[in-house]
């Protein structure tokens, strides 16, 4: 009997005791809770898998994905981070899915999607004024070459702490506004933060090869591509960077990356055919012109809207003195290309220097300045021309700018001198021809301004040693030598 009793009490109480032990389900909630423990401990990748247990959960909003996100950014995991940032964007409202959308289109940018900009509009939709909304609207509107929009929007994000990512922002419209060294400036302060290295660092890079320090760039880009390897901007960057330091045939292989990493990119499939072209000038600067001519003409045939190939065909072209056929060439690709700032530039340069035309060229020069307002070589020659047709006080103004953004420029300085020279203004004139001479002092040209700028102050003395030094470096000018032998003679300067 009292076995009997015991059974009935243990068939009571077992049950009643596992059900105390049950463990209880984990809620999307507690999921997060645990996994900010873990990622404030050091453990990301523990907190990665909370995060994605907490999204995968029936009834979980979307806040485990976009925590999700934000944490496989920081490690530049960009397609991961993307995927997460999609469904968090699904299921949030607001404030949070305009963080969400804004996020996922930086990620895109970095990532060469063209859903980039499309991603930024939804988040302005969803959350007009969010700092990652301003985000994504400042480098969306800087990627379409409103700089000044754009720089406005980057303001605005650093005002609601918008951090690092902000300044990196800013850098961007700075770039496009042609500000380069306001812009280098940004992104080397934003360069300072991990969580924006890779966009500082491509930022950066840039800058440095549109300022002629592509050298500089190089190594920068290395250590992004090693922190970042699905950053399609950077291989397109390191592409062009080796153009610019005359080695096309490494550049192929970043070009190739993009390309594979980036299939809908326009800009990321043209790279192998801008490799192409670098080549074939570099055959040009071996002497094979021919060689290089028929190459260009190919791509050309095959490409007939590339106007890279255009460009590249004018350069071989001047380069065997067919100063026509490269103004052709020219003249077609800025007709398929009229923002093409380097068709533009080439075809003022060929009009002005090789026609010896600067009135014509100077329509050419300003339209490349207008695309690429930061490039101080368009600029300086746009300065040039308008000195050559009399338009002194534009030329000024232009010059000024190189000379303020690239101040060891010395024809820039030679030009700005010219300027002032030509519009009598002699006081003027002296200070950035004596510049030149210390930059440049082999330059006949720098040296016969000057004295021709003391000619006009009636400083005969110093006249006689600044057109002396011009004779000396080969000045051939007959005017200014004849007034050279009468001062020396002892005529005074009247």
């Amino acid at each position: 009997m009292t076995r009997v009793i015991l059974c009935l009490a243990l068939a009571f109480v077992a049950p009643a005791a596992l059900a105390q032990k049950k463990p209880t389900a984990a809620t999307p909630e507690d999921l997060m809770q645990q996994a900010e423990a873990k990622s404030a401990a050091g453990d990301v990748e523990g907190a990665i898998e909370l995060l994605r247990r907490a999204a995968a959960l029936g009834g979980a909003s979307g806040e485990p994905a976009l925590r999700l996100g934000r944490l496989l950014e920081s490690r530049f995991e960009l397609d991961s981070a993307i995927d997460a940032y999609k469904g968090a964007a699904e299921k949030l409202s607001g404030a949070a899915k305009g963080e969400a959308l804004g996020r996922l289109a930086v990620a895109q940018e970095m990532r060469g999607s063209a859903e980039a900009a499309a991603s930024a509009e939804a988040a302005a939709a969803a959350d007009p004024e969010g700092v990652w909304t301003k985000l994504a609207m400042s480098r969306a509107r800087a990627r379409a070459g409103k700089g000044e929009e754009a720089l406005a929007l980057a303001s605005e994000a650093a005002a609601k702490g918008g951090g690092a990512a902000a300044v990196c922002a800013r850098g961007f419209a700075n770039e496009v506004k042609g500000d380069l060294p306001a812009a280098e400036k940004d992104y080397r302060e934003a360069l300072a933060d991990p969580d924006a290295k890779v966009a500082a660092g491509i930022g950066l890079a840039r800058v440095l090869r549109k300022s002629g320090r592509a050298a500089e760039a190089e190594p920068i880009l290395a250590k992004t591509i090693e922190a970042a390897p699905g950053a399609v901007d950077a291989y397109k960057e390191a592409a062009r960077v080796k153009i610019a330091l005359k080695r096309p045939d490494e550049a192929m292989g970043d070009a190739a990356t993009a390309a594979a990493l980036a299939e809908n990119d326009p800009e990321a499939q043209n790279l192998a055919k801008e490799v192409a072209v670098a080549k074939a000038l570099a055959s040009v600067a071996a002497g094979q012109i021919d060689d290089a001519i028929r190459d260009l003409t190919t791509l050309r045939d095959q490409n007939p809207d590339f106007t890279d190939a255009r460009v590249g065909l004018a350069k071989a072209y001047v380069a065997k003195r067919q100063i026509d056929a490269a103004l052709a060439e020219l003249q077609k690709a800025v007709e398929l290309a009229p923002n093409a700032a380097e068709a533009q530039y080439q075809l003022g340069y060929v009009t002005h220097v090789l026609k010896g035309n600067p009135a014509a060229a100077v329509g050419a020069y300003e339209k490349a300045v207008a695309a690429e307002p930061g490039n101080v070589l368009y600029r300086t020659n746009l300065g040039a021309a308008l000195t050559a047709t009399g338009q002194h006080d534009r030329a000024v103004a232009e010059l000024q700018k190189v000379t303020t953004a690239a101040p060891d420029r010395a024809e820039a300085w030679i030009y700005l001198g010219q300027a002032h020279l030509g519009a009598k203004r002699y006081k003027d004139a002296l200070a950035p021809l004596e510049k030149a001479t210390q930059l440049a002092p082999q330059s006949d040209a720098a040296w016969a301004y000057l004295g021709w700028t003391y000619f006009g102050l009636k400083d005969a003395d110093n006249f006689k040693k600044a057109a002396g030094k011009a004779k000396a470096l080969g000045y051939k000018e007959p005017t200014l030598l004849q007034y050279l032998q009468r001062i020396e003679a002892g005529e005074p300067i009247k």
